[in-house]
């Protein structure tokens, strides 16, 4: 249990670290009528640690990710809440089901699941956490003084950014984790052999 602990945090560090320096660069904005919805690849990392650790060790690295990038952020917290809640809705799904299940059907499920729930949980977030903060509780009406339609714009741009986004972070953690499993297996190996002699 030691042995495979001291793996486990290491990885975690690392992934989570990872996820940090993601949340900032590259990020490729994705709709020219909302340039602040910009794609990241935060969530890949953080999706290996799930697939990898589990849904607890998932959880602590998204927490710190998105407690660190406050400091960076322009948004006060806000976004990073939402960031969160996003996070969750796309990582834990495949993480649980991978646990229960290790299988790539299992992986694959779950990343799909995480997906809808993340596009889901983006339209939420907008409606009840970010929309109100940056346009005030008459947010609806104060969009539509600055030109801006509210059913428009969470179908035009918010519910399209959240697929394309849970997709892309998906796939590259799907097609990435085969081979970080064989390296995380040898460290584990490695750490046996040493113990031992």
């Amino acid at each position: 249990m030691k042995k495979n602990r001291t793996v486990d945090l290491t990885y975690a560090a690392l992934m989570t670290a990872l996820a940090i320096i993601l949340s900032y660069f590259p990020e490729v904005p994705l709709a020219f009528f909302a340039p602040w919805l910009k794609l990241d690849f935060s969530f890949t990392p953080l999706m290996l640690l799930g697939l990898s650790v589990g849904p607890a060790m998932l959880f602590i690295a998204l927490l710190i990710t998105n407690v660190v990038h406050i400091l960076g952020g322009t948004t006060g917290g806000v976004g990073e809440l939402a960031n969160m809640i996003v996070g969750l809705s796309l990582l834990m799904p495949p993480a649980i089901m991978y646990k229960r299940n290790k299988t790539r059907r299992s992986a694959l499920i779950g990343m799909g699941i995480g997906v809808v729930l993340m596009a889901l949980a983006g339209v939420l977030s907008n409606i009840y956490i970010l929309l109100p903060a940056f346009f005030g509780a008459a947010f609806e009406e104060n969009m539509q003084g600055m030109g801006m339609n509210l059913s428009g714009y969470l179908t035009a741009a918010i519910v399209p950014f959240n697929l394309v986004k849970g997709v892309l972070n998906s796939l590259i953690a799907y097609f990435l984790y085969k081979r970080l499993s064989k390296i995380l297996k040898e460290a584990e190996e490695d750490i046996a052999v040493t113990a031992d002699t």
